[in-house]
């Protein structure tokens, strides 16, 4: 599943710096994996936590994208439960939780490899629209 811009930090394959997560999944549930980089780390061997807030927007933002639509975040509040490691291998989870007129709620979590949470987001998404055939992405929306 690929939301059409290659230079989107989290998700744009080429973005050279960027984390190039790849989710997958559909009808309102993604995943992803990653492997905590050194690159980003915030203090000692702590991944900083803009880097957490960020793949987990990125999960709630592919929860309405497999559902067919275009959306950009409005809200997200981010709960750091664990300090997440360099070099952990993460599983990030992205789930719908209901949709009001043009707003999903969505929730989105990072778990390590023993399945506990280190960081989970509760989202609200502004439906721009839905995806076209013609293209994937936002960019005819904005």
């Amino acid at each position: 599943m690929d939301l059409g811009e290659e230079n989107c930090f989290a998700c744009g394959r080429k973005n050279p710096i960027g984390l190039h997560l790849e989710f997958s999944g559909s009808d309102g549930v993604v995943r992803a994996e990653y492997r905590a980089e050194r690159r980003f780390v915030g203090w000692d061997d702590v991944l900083h936590g803009g880097i957490t807030a960020t793949m987990l927007d990125e999960a709630a933002s592919y929860v309405p994208y497999s559902m067919g639509f275009v959306t950009v975040t409005a809200r997200l509040e981010v709960r750091y439960s664990l300090p997440i490691r360099v070099d952990e291998l993460l599983a990030i989870e992205g789930r719908f939780l209901g949709r009001r007129r043009r707003v999903v709620d969505a929730e989105s979590e990072i778990r390590d490899e023993q399945g506990v949470v280190r960081a989970s987001a509760a989202a609200k998404l502004m439906i721009l629209g839905e995806r076209s055939a013609g293209g994937p992405g936002a960019g005819d929306l904005l």
